[in-house]
């Protein structure tokens, strides 16, 4: 078979089809390096963890329990100024059965805003109404974000509770 001189040999890659997938393949690399433009889904900004409240303990006294609960430091700056106690109660009959298992349905009763002490100790009190199981939890919370919650006190006030009882478990 003779060659004329305008044909190349069968062996190999032609130069133009070499040189065409060289920059298809520098072309993708450079896409994905740099990427498409599409932006990915927004990010919140990273926050610091918002402080636990510390050994909630209470105090009864004729219908009223008065809560007290610490910080293990005090807030500063911006933190202080944007900073609220949210109070939580969950409320039951003592005619309903006590079931240890049950989830407990918890409200907010009241916020608090922080006020610096200097022992980091903070207090409150709430009413209370005869025929009711309590729990009650307290947390922190700043701009938003909610740090995690107390631990719970139970309170089984008596129908009849004298005045002046004091229990703190």
């Amino acid at each position: 078979m003779k060659r004329t001189a305008t044909e190349r040999p069968a062996v190999g890659w032609p130069r133009k089809t070499t040189g065409g997938i060289l920059a298809g393949l520098f072309l993708l690399l450079g896409v994905g390096y740099t990427g498409c433009g599409v932006k990915g889904p927004p990010l919140a900004p990273r926050q610091q963890p918002v402080t636990a409240v510390l050994d909630l303990a209470y105090t009864l006294a004729d219908q009223t329990i008065a809560l007290t609960w610490r910080l293990p430091g005090p807030l500063s700056g911006r933190q202080a100024t944007h900073a609220v106690f949210v109070l939580q109660r969950s409320r039951t009959a003592l005619g309903e059965s006590d079931c240890d298992g049950c989830p407990l349905v918890f409200e907010k009763v009241a916020t608090i805003p922080y006020v610096s002490t200097p022992s980091n100790r903070f207090s409150t009190d709430a009413p209370l109404e005869p025929g009711y199981r309590y729990v009650f939890k307290v947390r922190l919370e700043m701009d938003g974000a909610a740090g995690t919650d107390s631990n719970a006190v139970k309170v089984d006030p008596l129908p009849d509770m004298p005045s002046g009882t004091t229990e703190t478990p």
